[in-house]
């Protein structure tokens, strides 16, 4: 089938001609589709029939342009071959944390997928004020087992080649991810999202910071350079889905292979926002609770990963008896805090660009009070000059948590919340 784009009124017809797909909605003539998708990539929409809602599944389509704009921005529609690529990595890696796919078409670029019905977007709970029992945790062991499944540590040199040969040409997801977070942030740019109050800040004071600028350059050419593990890409709460038992990962089109802490970053970062968020409000147990997650994330990603390397005898990077147990605890306590002290600074960089960029986050970008939507703003700016100035001195996570937890002392002084 050549490729066209699907719209509510097509998708029936398309769904029919697939047997998994017959399988799980039965032959039925009365489907429903409603468009559910709110990203700025891809069209997303949600087919059930109207007798038996709950028959129902996911179709996800890339079209030739950038959704959010329209076709006044043309961009690849085969960014969704690297998410089907990754969505079969990760199903071997993590199975219990990614969805079934049913039917994956390169040809019309769509992805027909399981409902998740029962799982809301994370991002989505924590704006209501929902805890989920060890979401920290998981997220770190998925962290944990997808960059160490892919990574030198974990495999050997021709299977790794061969997993990195299929994500080398997501060349345009690549240059988004370089511009959005790295460069557009910086500087004044029409895609920028503009707050009167916050960018006057943005202009007198980040924008005028060399040093968050020099460290953020340094960390963009680390992500265009250091190809250490298969990244998720755009991991934050917006991309897992919930339930209070398990933990879904989805939109895995920006997946490249990249640094260890830059999916660690972005989704620490993510957390430290939602926080902020709810700064103005009663709530401080909460509050606690989303700041404790945070650190939980860290510390179960640490532990994993060194569980994982300690079980591994054979990989591209090591072979048994190369060092004495002295010096691989010295290599694997170095590497370990690298990783950490680059998350950090990779937090400092999505805060800036999810409070200064075109797409922000909902838990603050959606606050209807423009005064205090904007003092939340520069609180995150704030904390990410903080960050960056202090990621390379951090020894560890606790070193880490009592900076952040200070911060927010501090500024909860200054700014009567």
């Amino acid at each position: 089938m050549s490729y066209s784009v699907l719209d509510k009124n097509n998708i029936p017809e398309y769904l029919r001609g697939i047997a998994k797909v017959l399988e799980l909605l039965g032959d039925s003539s009365d489907l429903i589709v409603d468009e559910i998708g709110d990203g700025n990539l891809n069209f997303v929409f949600r087919a059930f029939c109207r007798d038996d809602p709950k028959k129902s599944v996911i179709l996800k389509q890339s079209v030739p342009y950038l959704r959010v704009v329209g076709d006044g921005w043309p961009l690849d529609k085969k960014r969704i071959h690297f998410e089907m690529r990754a969505l079969a990595i990760y199903g071997n890696l993590v199975p219990g944390n990614v969805p079934e796919v049913y039917h994956s078409d390169e040809e019309m670029c769509t992805l027909v997928m399981e409902d998740l019905r029962s799982h809301k977007v994370l991002r989505s709970g924590m704006i209501m004020n929902i805890k989920y029992p060890n979401v920290g945790r998981s997220i770190g062991t998925l962290l944990a087992k997808t960059l160490f499944g892919t990574s030198s540590f974990g495999m050997g040199s021709l299977d790794r080649h061969k997993y990195m040969e299929q994500f080398v040409t997501n060349d345009e997801l690549c240059k988004l991810t370089e511009e959005f977070v790295f460069t557009y942030p910086l500087m004044v740019h029409s895609l920028n999202y503009v707050n009167p109050l916050t960018e006057k800040y943005a202009n007198e004071h980040l924008r005028k910071d060399s040093d968050y600028k020099l460290g953020t350059l340094k960390l963009k050419e680390t992500f265009i350079s250091d190809k250490s593990a298969l990244l998720h890409g755009d991991l934050h709460t917006g991309s897992l889905m919930a339930n209070g038992v398990d933990l879904r990962v989805i939109d895995t089109e920006f997946a490249c292979f990249g640094p260890l802490g830059f999916d660690v970053g972005k989704i620490i970062a993510n957390f430290l926002l939602s926080y902020i968020s709810h700064y103005q409000s009663p709530n401080d147990e909460y509050k606690e609770w989303v700041l404790e997650e945070t650190f939980q994330i860290l510390n179960t990603f640490s532990k994993t990963f060194l569980d994982l390397w300690d079980k591994t005898e054979e990989s591209a990077m090591f072979t048994a008896s190369l060092l004495n147990s002295e010096e691989t605890k010295r290599f694997k306590e170095d590497y370990i805090l690298k990783i950490l002290r680059d998350s950090i600074g990779f937090c400092a960089c999505f805060i800036t660009r999810r409070t200064l960029g075109t797409a922000g986050v909902a838990d603050i970008r959606e606050i209807e009070d423009v005064v205090l939507r904007s003092k939340l703003e520069i609180v995150s700016l704030k904390l990410a000059q903080t960050l960056m100035s202090s990621h390379g001195d951090i020894n560890s996570i606790e070193e880490f948590k009592n900076l952040v937890s200070a911060f927010f002392e501090k500024t909860k002084r200054e700014n009567n919340f």
